[in-house]
């Protein structure tokens, strides 16, 4: 597979702005660099920005595959001839009112919140068009963080694997697991258990072959740190012990970490007081393969590099390229090796 992910940084709640930044970024690149792309993968809520409040959200959400992140999708699907996923706000409602007739202060969050005329649920989600534009996966955040309680629920179904076919003469067909950013850890950071398995676990279980995260991971080093140019190491360790069962498991899988960069306004943590001194993210997304006791590595960003991530050709990992993280005792206890 040809995989590249796209990192930027987004601005809170600027969404035409950020497509436009995104179609810049794409067109930076040499045309020839992503012929025969199969698989572009963007951040968690790539274009509407992360550290959202409710009322800040609201006039983002975007109806289930149907909205301007999905628009967007679909166009630049159809232009590189590759499967698209790109993180959005989605709002769900099983029973659609009249056109006109649905506020966005209906949403519905839970036990305890007020009942709405026309209830409707709002999910942190991803979504996946094909190469003729048409949607083949859907996704949602089953592990939510404290800026996702104030408007998204959890995936009812917990973790999900779909059936990719990746575009090509042949159409392969690639088992893929989506996450989204917490999804990796624990939930609540509580032990995995039997009822809710890790999502390492998932992608065992369910024998997918490929894992996509998208994510905007945040990162607690300062602003204007020395190696900003290079990945955030801290990110990347914890990273890699989550994915101890894959990293140990005797074969090798594809994993495409689509993080966002940059800061936004608000708070980095729930007790902050006040308006909050803002977040920094983490970038270092990567793309690469993970098992036999090591992660290959085919590409890798720095913490505040805009632009794309790859393009990485996993059957050229396949052939002993990129660069690769091998481990010591501990399971986030790793470096990275040249070529």
């Amino acid at each position: 597979m040809r995989i590249a992910s796209l990192q930027f940084s987004p601005e809170l709640g600027r969404v035409e702005e950020n497509v436009a930044r995104a179609d810049a970024l794409l067109a930076s690149v040499p045309a020839a660099s992503l012929a025969n792309l199969d698989l572009l993968v963007l951040p968690e809520l790539a274009f509407t920005g992360y550290n959202h409040t409710l009322p800040s959200i609201l006039p983002h959400l975007e109806p289930t595959s149907a909205g301007p992140s999905t628009q967007w999708a679909i166009r630049t699907a159809l232009r590189h001839g590759c499967l698209v996923s790109v993180g959005y706000p989605e709002i769900f409602s099983p029973n659609p009112p009249p056109p006109g007739s649905l506020r966005p202060t209906m949403i519905d969050l839970g036990p305890g919140s007020a009942e709405a005329h026309y209830p409707v649920t709002a999910y942190n989600s991803v979504v996946t068009v094909n190469a003729r534009g048409e949607v083949v996966a859907h996704s949602r955040k089953t592990n939510l963080y404290y800026a996702d309680e104030t408007w998204a629920q959890e995936a009812p179904d917990g973790f999900s694997a779909h059936d990719l076919v990746v575009a090509g003469p042949a159409g392969s067909c690639v088992r893929t697991t989506f996450a989204i950013c917490m999804d990796l850890n624990p939930h609540h950071f509580l032990p995995a258990s039997t009822a809710r398995l890790s999502l390492a676990d998932h992608v065992l279980a369910s024998r997918s072959r490929l894992l996509i995260l998208a994510t905007a991971w945040l990162t607690d080093s300062p602003s204007s740190a020395p190696g900003d140019a290079q990945p955030d190491t801290d990110t990347l360790a914890h990273w890699f012990g989550e994915l101890g069962p894959l990293i140990r498991d005797d074969e090798e899988r594809i994993c495409v970490f689509a993080n966002r960069c940059g800061e936004e306004a608000g708070k980095a943590h729930p007790n902050e007081v006040g308006e909050g001194n803002g977040v920094r993210y983490a970038g270092s997304s990567w793309i690469g393969l993970v098992g036999k006791g090591r992660v290959r590595l085919g590409r890798i960003m720095g913490k505040v590099e805009e632009g794309v991530c790859g393009v990485v050709d996993t059957d050229l990992l396949d052939a002993g390229g990129g660069w690769e993280v091998k481990f010591g005792e501990g399971e986030g206890d790793g470096w990275i090796r040249g070529k």
